[in-house]
């Protein structure tokens, strides 16, 4: 497995949070990652679609994991600024949220996250995303 691979997994398998939602890393290249959740009754607001928080934290997630992957060995993501428009209700047996860095600055790197609901096999856009991540030393 190739380093930022194998830190990128670390760093997802670390959130008690993501064990939480049942997310699940699917794939993660450089300056990519894709995050998906399987719908859950637990997840949903109260007319049964899934909860923005849960569509928030996925493309957050993804945003942050993607840029995580050009980092140093030595550096950690963490999110200073994030933007989400909500397009469609979330319906569906599952969210997937797909990432890709546009800017990779030395301090900044800036992701744009597109997050999509599968239901019956078709996948629905219901949101889209930039999210701000700065490259911080851990000690």
């Amino acid at each position: 497995m190739d380093d930022y691979r194998q830190r990128v997994q670390e760093g997802f398998d670390g959130q008690p949070f993501m064990k939480h939602l049942g997310a699940r890393l699917d794939s993660v290249s450089e300056g990519m990652c894709e995050i998906s959740v399987p719908f859950s009754e637990s997840l949903t607001q109260q007319h049964g679609f899934f909860h923005a928080g849960v569509t928030a934290t996925l493309a957050d997630n993804a945003g942050g994991f993607a840029a995580y992957s050009l980092m140093a060995y030595d550096e950690q993501p963490l999110t200073v600024e994030f933007k989400i428009n909500l397009l469609e209700k979330a319906v569906g047996e599952q969210m997937i949220a797909r990432a890709t860095v546009l800017r990779n600055g030395r301090t900044l790197k800036v992701s744009h996250v597109e997050v999509f609901a599968r239901a019956a096999g078709v996948e629905t856009r219901i949101a889209v995303a930039i999210v701000t991540v700065i490259a911080t030393r851990v000690r």
